[in-house]
């Protein structure tokens, strides 16, 4: 069972982490958000104190995610999900359909890795395996990735943050998150047929891990999309415009559970 957390009350939504973080990352937008809303903050398997599960998949994630449903007797949620958190809700979306209200995609895509990132992903797995100094030099080139230039020179301590995240985290732990996102499937065909469920897009125009070229090309794909371009940003919102991430998921909310 994952381990998480309850915030405030109402209406429910599912804020689920990315990678290499747990469900601290979300910190920074709670107190705003759960003036209007139940917030369920799940960490992942291997993250912040849920218990480390082997051959890891989105699938058995997704499903995890189900069981916090379940244990709190909720039928229906909104899910937001940054990264591999948005990763996993797509999964959850197509083995669960009935229990997602809408989602919310946070610097995340529907779409698969290309042949050449697998392999790109490959050699980080080998290189964080390989030994304690491969594991810190993976993490660190990871987190000075995730944030917009100015970002990054106003606030080195953020990266430092994201690397002590990521520190904590097993080798293994590590790996079997790079290993699920490696091998996620396509979702892009269900964006298409999807005619009930509205999506929100948050996307960074410095976004180096979810490029918003691929966001941009994915956003239209549904039904019923809201999309909001974060200027400048990277990867993180929720560290470089808080109040802005908070207002946006606070008025998408208010939208998805207004009818």
């Amino acid at each position: 069972m994952l381990h998480y957390t309850i915030q405030g009350a109402g209406h429910p939504i599912v804020l689920v982490h990315g990678f290499p973080n747990d469900g601290s990352n979300w910190d920074t937008i709670t107190a705003s958000l759960s003036e209007s809303y139940q917030l369920l903050i799940p960490d992942l398997p291997g993250a912040g104190k849920s218990p480390f599960v082997r051959d890891l998949t989105l699938a058995k994630m997704a499903k995890a995610l189900i069981e916090v449903l379940d244990k709190e007797h909720i039928e229906q949620a909104i899910f937001a999900g940054h990264s591999m958190g948005g990763y996993t809700i797509m999964e959850l979306v197509t083995l669960f359909p009935e229990r997602v209200k809408a989602i919310s995609l946070v610097h995340s895509l529907a779409s698969a890795d290309t042949e050449e990132k697998k392999e790109a992903r490959r050699k980080s797995i080998k290189l964080l395996q390989s030994s304690d100094i491969g594991k810190r030099t993976f993490v660190k080139a990871m987190a000075e990735n995730l944030f917009s230039a100015s970002f990054k020179e106003a606030h080195p301590e953020a990266i430092e943050t994201i690397f002590n995240n990521g520190m904590q985290l097993s080798a293994d732990a590590l790996a079997a998150f790079y290993h699920a996102i490696m091998i996620r499937s396509d979702k892009t065909e269900w964006l298409q047929q999807n005619k009930r469920i509205p999506i929100q897009w948050i996307i960074g125009n410095e976004d180096n891990a979810t490029p918003m070229a691929e966001a941009l090309s994915q956003c239209h794909l549904s039904a019923v999309n809201e999309v909001a371009i974060y200027k400048p940003c990277g990867h993180m919102s929720m560290m470089e415009l808080p109040d802005r991430l908070a207002k946006d998921l606070r008025y998408f909310a208010d939208y998805v559970y207004s009818f």
